[in-house]
């Protein structure tokens, strides 16, 4: 009797440490850890208006440095990030708890007119998503406070990191610093977001 009783606990103690496994590994992964702060900056939207990164706070924020121009990396990142925008709109994130902000390297050629078309193309949802130029000083100042290494060409263009898209959670730190184009999960970084915007709310 006693040895059918210490296998029965046996038995017990074995399906909860089984059931305790499964529910630890069923569990989200903890959120990012923060990198750095991010630094504050003021742009123009494409109303000429200023913007400051600051005013986003309480909204994850998805960073990213592009130029219209780019003949690849810059519109395939863009391109994901639309599906993104969608995949969160689904998820009803989108404009409330997440904004994502493009920042050309290129205002010269980059007009409001030009960006504004560019966004157009894309299917970029505004409600969400802020585009920001400014003098070619400023947003060259504004990618190196984040990091990102920018070199204008002789012939106009520009060479930079592919490490130019940027999570910043919704107290203004940088979670994560992405590589961009064909090198994204769109799936992780959905997921990263979800978290972060629950986790503040």
């Amino acid at each position: 009797m006693k040895q059918h009783r210490f296998k029965l606990l046996v038995s017990l103690l074995m399906c909860l440490m089984i059931a305790s496994v499964y529910s630890w590994m069923k569990q989200e992964q903890p959120a990012l850890p923060a990198i750095k702060q991010a630094p504050d900056f003021k742009l123009s939207g494409l109303d000429g208006k200023p913007v400051q990164l600051h005013e986003t706070d309480g909204k994850v924020r998805l960073v990213e440095f592009m130029f219209t121009s780019c003949p690849d990396i810059c519109p395939m990142t863009t391109y994901n990030m639309v599906k993104i925008q969608n995949e969160l709109k689904q998820q009803q994130l989108w404009g409330t708890k997440v904004h994502f902000m493009s920042i050309t390297f290129d205002p010269l050629q980059d007009t409001p007119e030009v960006f504004k078309a560019y966004g157009d193309k894309m299917g970029i949802d505004y409600s969400g998503w802020t585009l920001l130029t400014g003098t070619e000083q400023e947003t060259a100042d504004v990618a190196k406070n984040f990091g990102v290494m920018v070199q204008k060409m002789p012939d106009g263009t520009f060479v930079h990191t592919v490490t130019s898209l940027m999570l910043v959670d919704t107290q203004g730190k940088i979670r994560k610093i992405y590589k961009m184009g064909d090198e994204m999960n769109n799936d992780e970084i959905i997921e990263t977001i979800r978290q972060l915007a629950e986790s503040s709310s």
